[in-house]
């Protein structure tokens, strides 16, 4: 397996290639082949791109690049063994060091937000890829959450626990998520197939002894203070008390500030 100070590098490089390359968009660049384009762009091959506009910014546009230089690290991190968790926040860090001024820009943001969900939409309708879905899933709701967060000021911090949802989130989570994100009715007869099967979640217990964290929404239970942390039991929420106290605390001011009026 790659290190992840070399998967790092090879992120930083790739992202700066394609800075340097001129500005070409990696989402229609003619020197990448067509299936890569078709990924990127999340053409289910009716034309559809589940309401992401590619033609929004020029070529040469930050944007671009900024998407192709995440799009290239999610690429190469499927070969090198790095999990979705791990490779959304590679491309975060990146991303903020080589383009801060996409990072302050919340349409920029916005649009690019778009572009991961109409290529999560594509990878779970015709790939079935869980790992470029999840990715693609994560890395949108860190930049919707950026915007929120930084820009909006509509929540006091970064909702980490819904992002680390998305990484992890069996078939029904995923689609019911992208579903709601696109206009279009792509995903209308998955979602169809999928609906009958049980709502599952994530512990935020990061030591949780379930398989994968998951267990059923029925069962979950909240943090009794900001209702954002969820967990399989209370056992659960005592050991993970320690990590998430200050972050609770964050959210009950913010809650007592805003919530009530």
């Amino acid at each position: 397996m790659v290190s992840r100070k070399k998967l790092k590098g090879k992120a930083r490089k790739a992202a700066k290639a394609e800075a340097a390359a001129g500005g070409r968009d990696v989402a229609l660049s003619l020197c990448m082949s067509k299936s890569l384009r078709l990924r990127l762009t999340g053409d289910t091959g009716n034309g559809c791109t589940h309401g992401w506009d590619p033609n929004k910014y020029p070529a040469d546009h930050d944007c671009n690049k900024f998407i192709g230089g995440v799009f290239r690290t999610f690429v190469e991190s499927t070969k090198s063994g790095g999990t979705a968790g791990f490779v959304v926040g590679e491309a975060v860090s990146f991303t903020h060091a080589i383009f801060p001024d996409v990072w302050n820009d919340s349409a920029s943001l916005e649009w690019i937000a778009a572009a991961f969900i109409s290529l999560g939409t594509f990878t779970s309708i015709i790939q079935g890829d869980v790992f470029l879905c999840a990715a693609a899933m994560g890395f949108s709701e860190s930049l919707k959450q950026h915007v929120a967060c930084y820009h909006v000021g509509s929540q006091p911090l970064i909702y980490t626990a819904k992002i680390d949802d998305l990484l992890w989130a069996e078939e029904r989570r995923t689609v019911s998520y992208l579903k709601k994100r696109i206009p279009c009715k792509c995903l209308n007869e998955k979602y169809k197939a999928v609906k009958s099967l049980p709502k599952m979640y994530t512990c935020c217990n990061t030591t949780c002894s379930l398989l994968d964290n998951s267990v059923n929404l029925s069962a979950m239970m909240s943090c009794g203070g900001c209702r954002r942390i969820h967990y399989c039991s209370e056992e659960c929420q005592a050991t993970n008390w320690e990590e998430h106290k200050d972050v609770c605390k964050e959210w009950r001011k913010w809650n007592a500030e805003n919530c009530s009026k």
